[in-house]
C-alpha cells in the first residue's frame, strides 16, 4: 500500500529548498577581492609624464661627490602608476649607452615598494648621488648627455650634465632614493596680494589653488606653475621664477634659456 506524504512536511522541504535567494551581481560585486577597483588604474605612458632634472640649488655639491633631483610630474588628465624605484640609464651624445649602474640599494631604501598612484598633476622626486671627482686610482668618468627612465616596457628620458665617475676595472655608479611624493603647499588665498619690489616694481600675485601662481607686472598676466624646492613655494613657467618663503616675502628673477631654477636668486619683493 502506497504511503501518502504529509502536506505540512512537503511545504517544509519546498520552504527550505527556496530559502537562500540566489546571488545577484551586486552580491558578486561585494565579494570582489579587495584592491579590485584599483586594478583599473593603468601604468603612466611617457605622453602623460614630465621627467625633469633639478639641482636643488647646488645641496648636493660636497668634494667630489655631486647629485641631482629627479622630477616626475604626472601631465595627463587621469591617475596612473609607476614603479616606486627609478630605473635610470645614461646614454652619450651619440646615443651610446654608458656602463654606469646603481649601487646596491641599503637600509630603508633597501626595501620592496608597491607602486606608486599618480594623480592628475601630482609630483614624485628622487635624490640621485656620484662620484664627480676622478678620486680613484687609474679610475675613468663618464659625461652623459641623457637620462632615461625605464617604465615597464616604456621609456622616458631627459637631457643630462655631469660627470659620473669610478674605479679602475669597474663602472661608475650612483645611489638612488625610491621616488617620494611632494606635499603640496598649503594654498594662501584666491585673493591678490600687492608685493613691493626692490626694484620699484609691483606685483600682484593670486593663488587660485596648490599648483599654480597668477602674477601681474608689466601690464602683463604670468601664469606660473609650481616646482620643486628645498623651502617655501616655488613657481615658474619659461621665462621667470617666483619663490616665495612664508605669506609676505617672494624673490622674482628670471630664467634664463635652459634653466629649470634660476641661477640668480632675484629681486626681493614684499606684501605688507
Amino acid at each position: 500500500m502506497l504511503r501518502t506524504f504529509p502536506i505540512a512536511a512537503l511545504a517544509l522541504t519546498l520552504m527550505a529548498c527556496t530559502s537562500q535567494p540566489p546571488q545577484t551581481d551586486a552580491t558578486q560585486a561585494d565579494a570582489a577581492p579587495p584592491g579590485a577597483a584599483n586594478a583599473r588604474i593603468i601604468a603612466c605612458a611617457p605622453s602623460q609624464l614630465a621627467l625633469t632634472l633639478d639641482s636643488a640649488g647646488g645641496r648636493f655639491n660636497g668634494m667630489s661627490h655631486s647629485g641631482t633631483m629627479l622630477v616626475l610630474r604626472n601631465t595627463g588628465a587621469i591617475a596612473c602608476t609607476i614603479p616606486a624605484r627609478p630605473l635610470p640609464s645614461f646614454a652619450d651624445s651619440g646615443g651610446q649607452t654608458l656602463n654606469i649602474v646603481a649601487q646596491t640599494p641599503t637600509g630603508p631604501d633597501a626595501a620592496s615598494h608597491s607602486p606608486i598612484t599618480l594623480a592628475p598633476g601630482a609630483v614624485v622626486t628622487s635624490d640621485m648621488r656620484w662620484v664627480s671627482g676622478d678620486v680613484y686610482d687609474n679610475g675613468h668618468c663618464e659625461a652623459p648627455a641623457r637620462l632615461t627612465l625605464a617604465l615597464g616596457q616604456q621609456r622616458i628620458s631627459t637631457a643630462f650634465t655631469g660627470r659620473l665617475c669610478g674605479a679602475s676595472g669597474q663602472p661608475s655608479t650612483y645611489a638612488l632614493s625610491p621616488f617620494t611624493p611632494v606635499a603640496a603647499p598649503v594654498s594662501t588665498t584666491a585673493k591678490p596680494l600687492a608685493y613691493a619690489c626692490d626694484d620699484g616694481r609691483t606685483v600682484q600675485a593670486v593663488y587660485p589653488d596648490t599648483d599654480t601662481a597668477t602674477l601681474t607686472f608689466d601690464d602683463r598676466a604670468h601664469h606660473l606653475h609650481i616646482a620643486v624646492s628645498a623651502s617655501g613655494a616655488r613657481y615658474v613657467d619659461d621665462h621667470w621664477q617666483w619663490w616665495s618663503k612664508g605669506m609676505h616675502d617672494a624673490w622674482l628673477a628670471t630664467l634664463k634659456p635652459g634653466e629649470s631654477i634660476a641661477s640668480a636668486r632675484g629681486i626681493h619683493c614684499a606684501a605688507p
